[in-house]
């Protein structure tokens, strides 16, 4: 079974030491957010990601598995007026939320936490746009005198492959910070909108060639004519 974070180190996740390694801001930069996205962070905790984050975006779901996660997160959302986080209580498997409706799909330190990888990433090709974004920042698979144990880690090609057999292609890699990395994915196109999209590409070339055998056979046309006309001029001569 994967290593869970206990609410009882809760703390830890606050902690000032803890910008040194794990920035935040400067993960969030990696990402390009915008103020018209939404913005679901899975496995919030205490909102270490999810309150920077509620300054860039619209909204905020943040959603994790224990309640009482939530209820410090909710604490806090108070204490400072933010309006724009919704905290929700979620599970091991499934997203509770609606079809189509997030820009982004954002987890740190937490995928090697999941035991049913493929569900959570059907979860979020489900609530992810069409052009959506998944991100995972997750511990390096090193040896260190903190984080989980290195055997429930997962490097980054692992990573890669879980999410890529599961119809998310990497976007982006980057290292910003000492002890993590950082992978950005967009949803591949689906079986039938990638169908349309080769029938309009097909279409589209289609047309093009059809349009420059006009082309040749209009020039053919005015030669022979041309041709004509001169051979005409001359007899008539």
């Amino acid at each position: 079974m994967a290593h869970k974070f206990n609410v009882r180190n809760a703390g830890i996740l606050d902690s000032p030491d803890r910008i040194r390694f794990l920035n935040p801001e400067n993960n969030l930069d990696e990402i390009e957010l915008s103020g018209e996205m939404v913005l679901a962070d899975l496995g919030c905790g205490t909102g270490y990601f999810a309150i920077p984050a509620s300054f860039r975006v619209k909204k905020v779901f943040a959603l994790d598995i224990q309640q009482e996660m939530l209820e410090i997160l909710r604490d806090k959302i108070k204490k400072d007026k933010i309006s724009n986080i919704e905290p929700i209580l979620s599970n091991e498997s499934s997203i509770p939320l609606s079809d189509n409706s997030i820009d982004v799909l954002f987890m740190a330190n937490v995928f090697h936490e999941i035991e049913d990888r493929d569900s959570i990433l059907k979860e979020g090709k489900r609530i992810l746009k069409s052009h959506g974004k998944l991100i995972i920042i997750d511990w390096k698979k090193a040896e260190m005198d903190f984080g989980p144990p290195v055997e429930e880690r997962l490097n980054e090609r692992e990573v890669i492959l879980i999410c890529k057999s599961n119809d998310f292609e990497l976007y982006k890699q980057s290292y910003p910070g000492l002890y993590n990395y950082l992978l950005i994915f967009q949803k591949t196109v689906p079986g039938k909108e990638k169908k349309l999209a080769e029938k309009i590409s097909s279409d589209k070339y289609f047309h093009e060639e059809r349009k420059q055998h006009s082309d040749i056979d209009d020039l053919v046309k005015k030669t022979l004519e041309d041709r004509k006309k001169r051979r005409q001029q001359q007899l008539e001569r």
